[in-house]
Order: structure tokens, then sequence, then C-alpha cells
């Protein structure tokens, strides 16, 4: 659904330039190739597969967390609206199936996200070393402005992803009779 697609952007996009700031920029050379091979093995694993696993594992795991939230943050004003009503007894909620969502796009967004921040001029960070700049401040001045477009066309080839891949949806999903709003139930 468009809802849990999106909150799985929400969740994705952040970590995957994480990530590929991580292996771009700061890994050691063997670590970056490691973790660059995991997220490509990410990308092959099937929906099937990911959805059994959110259904299995991920569904009862978050079930605390749930409860959690649903307890301190379903009487605020704004967030009632998101983590109040009755918590599911599963687990099995839009909120775990953005969370699916978000793992399955993960490695679409990063490895895109890694490439164009390789492909940043290496003059244009050499540049900003050498006037006193810190690597988190090249990072800021010269590599996400240079990839800004990369990392936008990275997050809406994971949209695209996240909203074909109804199947992951499905089953997390497939006891519910209803679809709504509310994250938790």
């Amino acid at each position: 659904t468009l809802w849990s697609s999106a909150l799985a952007l929400a969740f994705a996009v952040p970590v995957s330039i994480g990530i590929a700031l991580f292996i771009s920029h700061y890994a050691p050379r063997k670590m970056a190739s490691f973790i660059g091979y995991v997220m490509d093995l990410l990308a092959a694993v099937p929906s099937v597969v990911f959805g059994l696993w959110g259904i299995y594992t991920l569904a009862p795991a978050l079930l605390p967390v749930f409860e959690w939230l649903n307890a301190n943050l379903g009487g605020l004003p704004v967030l009632g609206w998101f983590f109040g009503g009755t918590v599911s007894g599963t687990g099995r909620t839009i909120l775990t199936a953005a969370l699916v969502l978000a793992i399955m796009v993960l490695p679409i967004i990063t490895s895109i996200s890694r490439e164009v921040f390789i492909s940043t001029p290496r003059l244009h960070e050499e540049a900003s070393l050498a006037l006193g700049a810190t690597k988190w401040e090249m990072i800021r001045q010269a590599v996400l402005p240079f990839g800004r477009s990369g990392i936008v066309s990275a997050c809406m080839l994971g949209l695209g992803r996240a909203l074909g891949e109804t199947m992951a949806v499905a089953m997390v999903l497939s006891p519910s009779k209803v679809v709504s709003l509310l994250l938790l139930t």
C-alpha cells in the first residue's frame, strides 16, 4: 500500500545514505567490500522470504515495542492518531509491513547512493579538505551536493520497488480485515 511504502522510505532513506557514506568514505577497503557484498545479497532475496521473515520473526519481536509505543505515545494529541487504539496481538501491523519494505528497499538505495558518492570528483573533495574542512564537512560541502540528483533517483527506484512489492505486505497483513491508518492495530 501507499501508506506502508511511504513509511518504508522514511525509515530506509536515512539509513541507506548513512551506509553508503560509510562504505564510500569511512570504512576500510575490506570492510567496505564486505558490506557492499551483503547489500547486493539482500537485493537478491525474494519478497516471499522477506514476507515470511516478517510474519514469523519480526512481528513477534516488535510486539513489546508496539505495546510501549501505544502506552507512551497513544495518548498524545497528534501521535495518538497513529499509535492509539488497541495493539494487535500478533504484531502483524502496517508498521511491521513498513519495516519489512524498508529492509527490502535498503540495498537498492544504498548501492545507487554509494556509486554516486564514489563518483564525486576527487578534486572537489581535496579542495574542501585543503580549505580546512573536516571529513564530515567535506562530505556535507562536496559529496552530498554533488550526489543530490543521484540520491533522489535512488529514492525513486526504492519507492518503485516498495510500491511493487505487494507480496510481502500482503503476507504480513493477511489476517487483517481492514487496513487502517493506525500503525499498531
